[in-house]
């Protein structure tokens, strides 16, 4: 694979409502950029959140330690024309990055049938999670809205390639979820937050290696695994391993730590990806410090985390056992295309 990346997130608003990272210092930043190039061995980074001035500064750090840059502004719940807004003030950013002769990629949307308003029938993305996993009441609560969501996603697609291109010249594309359909042709780069779980995990590597034969270039824009037993078999609903409703938030009943699995899970997965013939791939997430750890097992929400590294309350981090399997597996690859 030529693209070794790792996901970043400079922060997004939750299912609860607070931001995943409330604060973010210059520090901090530069702390966690430098160890995602020189620690992991990435060589390129995607960069999520609703903060245009952080994606800005996170992309000019990025650059500066020579990660190609992938811009990708996430807003959950906010209408189409908010989020054109957001992509047309993103699309400036990653100009800015293009200019200053490194390489950027904007990335008009994440999953957004589900994170946008007005796609999908449902007031937050949390419902129209819940609506799609239920194929009953989707089909119920679609024909009553009158809506066609295919025909709208599409067009709102058309809206978002048009608006990035009037601002930013560099490649483009979408991180799509595997339920979506896409009509690529507008794009440059095809991209798919591929997750595995139990339903998928027999087919899992000829759907890679079926995107693989796509006209463009094919990157995985996400893919990860939490950090508990039988994790793997949740995939990208692993998060709910957490209790929302106590207080505090705490882990659902045997759930049990478990780095090994978390490890073992993401070298299968870069494997499977790299032998599918696709251009690259994404790791969710470098952190996830609104998954705060802790010595108390039933609190250590980071179990309940797709982080490489372990947050701690008072801001501390240290790498995980599936961290140094990551960084042992992308410092072989760079070395490899150096040599080559």
């Amino acid at each position: 694979m030529r693209i070794c990346g790792i996901h970043y997130d400079v922060g997004t608003l939750t299912i609860e409502g607070p931001s995943t990272r409330p604060t973010l210092t210059t520090e901090e930043i530069e702390r966690d950029i430098a160890d995602i190039a020189l620690g992991l061995h990435a060589n390129a980074i995607r960069i999520t959140g609703d903060d245009v001035a952080r994606l800005a500064a996170t992309s000019e750090v990025a650059a500066h330690y020579g990660l190609e840059v992938w811009l990708s502004p996430m807003i959950p719940n906010a209408d189409p024309a908010t989020t054109l807004t957001r992509i047309a003030e993103t699309a400036r950013v990653a100009e800015d990055v293009r200019h200053t002769g490194k390489t950027s990629v904007l990335v008009v949307g994440c999953e957004l049938s589900v994170f946008m308003a007005g796609i999908l029938p449902g007031a937050t993305h949390a419902e129209r999670f819940a609506l799609l996993s239920d194929p009953t009441r989707l089909v119920a609560e679609v024909t009553a809205s009158g809506r066609d969501p295919q025909k709208s996603f599409a067009e709102f697609l058309r809206t978002a390639v048009a608006t990035a291109r009037s601002a930013f010249h560099g490649h483009i594309t979408y991180a799509s979820g595997m339920w979506e359909t896409v009509d690529w042709s507008g794009f440059d780069i095809v991209g798919v937050d591929a997750y595995r779980d139990a339903g998928n995990r027999a087919a899992y590597p000829d759907a890679l290696r079926a995107l693989a034969r796509q006209r463009q270039p094919v990157v995985i824009t996400e893919f990860g695994c939490a950090t508990y037993r039988g994790a793997a078999d949740a995939g990208g609903m692993a998060w709910t391993a957490v209790e929302r409703g106590a207080e505090p938030r705490r882990l659902r009943n045997g759930i049990v730590r478990d780095e090994a699995g978390q490890a073992q899970e993401l070298a299968d997965l870069l494997a499977t990806a790299e032998s599918s013939g696709l251009d690259g791939a994404f790791i969710y997430t470098y952190v996830m410090p609104s998954y705060p750890s802790s010595l108390e097992s039933a609190q250590d929400l980071d179990a309940a985390s797709y982080a490489l590294v372990r947050s701690w309350p008072d801001g501390r981090i240290e790498p995980k056992e599936a961290y140094r399997t990551v960084a042992h597996m992308y410092g072989r690859r760079i070395r490899a295309d150096q040599v080559s």
